[in-house]
């Protein structure tokens, strides 16, 4: 239990039936944001460089700790990668101060004042704190460090701690995906001009409001001539923000024409459109292009009855009938009965619609997203244990043989030790890295979906 809430993943809190006792809850989120993490290093390492990867690679390890530890270890990491030479920590506390700037990292609450009077105690932090890096005691770090010490002991910031602040990296990777939308449905040069808008609508609003703050057509010129952006962008941006403006995905909104045009992004919007997207895909995928033709006719169409969904999709009805039978089986579509009264002798008409309610239909994707991912990993798990000795063995002869090849060893020679793996070893270890790599690529192709489709639902429950 410890190590978890240690690692953010559970918390606490006092019982509402007796104060003296500590309810434990787990925070679903972070678990899974654990299968993230590797995203989370990558998008760091891109975004600033090597340090700050390995300074959030640390945080990560230990799930909370101080700045001066956090520090101390990555330095410790950097040292053994540079054959022990001694790095200067000041360089690593300036990378901890941007990581806090941009809150990717925030501090954890800390006791309250009246906590020691309590059997459970209570934390809370102030708002403006959470991002506040207090001062770090370089001097110290840098001693431990050359006297070779694997521990820190005891310092200034000791009892001040930071976590990984998942929400914010929730943002980015959501950022990604809405560039890559523009990037996919126009050109590179749109995801560039896009990425910088989305940093001027995240520098002056909320990350979990529906929508941003109008930024004016003025505010992205003069941005794009600060940025040094490609000639091309310079040249053609009226083009480009019309194109993006104009597409039918949402990705810009003009609410007003105020200093040139006021342009804001509607986040419940556009991932309405890319939830759809996403949906649109899975039906295609698993009943055809007729089934998706009907899914999409009832969506669009709000209300449906079976005969007019056959004759307006141009399917016959034998087919729309069974395709319409398969979506309403795994809910892509759902049933609505009208009844019309007539007189009190007469017998009630009643009229079957079809529709499609999407945060139900999301919701049941979501569902089984997760079901599919983690499908996924138990299997590239099972594939990887099971044939572990296999790897092993390929992955020693591998390293050897480079080695020899470094040392200018004949190719006979390399070759005949070569040939002590048979073919139908070597076939199957190929075999395996492949359906490895693609189930790789099926877990991340998945947890993009999830995201998306969480977003949409985040969203809309705002808008309630």
């Amino acid at each position: 239990m410890a190590v978890m809430i240690q690692h953010n993943l559970v918390k606490f809190q006092a019982s509402e039936r007796n104060n003296n006792v500590a309810e434990y809850s787990m925070i679903h989120h972070n678990v899974y944001c654990l299968i993230r993490y590797p995203k989370y290093l990558y998008m760091i390492k891109r975004i600033y460089g090597t340090s700050e990867e390995i300074l959030l690679e640390i945080l990560l390890n230990l799930g909370q700790a101080s700045a001066s530890n956090v520090i101390f270890h990555s330095a410790n990491r950097l040292n053994e990668a540079n054959d022990g030479e001694v790095l200067n920590p000041s360089a690593l506390h300036q990378s901890f101060q941007r990581l806090a700037q941009d809150n990717f990292i925030i501090r954890c609450p800390k006791l309250a004042e009246n906590a020691t009077l309590l059997k459970v105690p209570t934390l809370e932090i102030e708002e403006k704190e959470k991002f506040a890096v207090p001062n770090v005691e370089i001097e110290p770090i840098a001693r431990m460090l050359k006297e070779k010490a694997t521990q820190l002991g005891e310092h200034c910031d000791s009892e001040i701690i930071w976590r990984v602040n998942h929400e914010r990296f929730d943002v980015e990777l959501r950022n990604v995906i809405l560039v890559n939308a523009a990037a996919r449905r126009v050109d590179t040069t749109a995801g560039e001009l896009y990425h910088l808008i989305l940093n001027l609508w995240r520098e002056n609003s909320n990350p979990d409001s529906p929508a941003t703050t109008p930024v004016s057509y003025n505010v992205i010129k003069d941005a794009i001539r600060k940025n040094d952006s490609s000639p091309i962008l310079l040249e053609h941006f009226d083009h480009y923000l019309r194109v993006l403006h104009e597409d039918s995905a949402g990705l810009i909104d003009k609410p007003g024409d105020a200093g040139g045009g006021q342009f804001n992004l509607d986040y419940s919007k556009v991932f309405e459109n890319l939830a759809c997207a996403s949906l649109d895909s899975i039906v295609l995928e698993r009943f055809g292009s007729k089934a998706l033709r009907l899914f999409r006719l009832t969506r669009i169409q709000k209300f449906m009855e079976q005969d007019q969904m056959q004759n307006v999709a141009m399917i016959p009805a034998k087919e729309a009938k069974m395709f319409t039978y398969k979506l309403l089986e795994h809910n892509f579509l759902q049933i609505k009965e009208l009844k019309k009264g007539t007189s009190n002798f007469a017998p009630v008409k009643s009229f079957i619609l079809y529709h499609v309610d999407l945060p139900q239909v999301v919701r049941t994707t979501l569902e089984a997203s997760y079901k599919g991912l983690f499908n996924a990993m138990v299997r590239q798990m099972h594939d990887l244990t099971e044939n572990k000795r296999l790897l092993e063995k390929h992955a020693m002869l591998e390293s050897m043989l480079d080695r020899l090849k470094g040392d200018g060893v004949p190719d006979d020679e390399i070759a005949e030790l070569s040939d002590t793996m048979p073919p139908a070893e070597k076939s199957l270890v190929e075999k395996i890295h492949l359906m490895s790599d693609n189930l790789t690529l099926g877990q991340t192709q998945a947890d993009e979906t999830i995201l998306i489709l969480e977003s949409y639902l985040k969203f809309i429950s705002k808008e309630l």
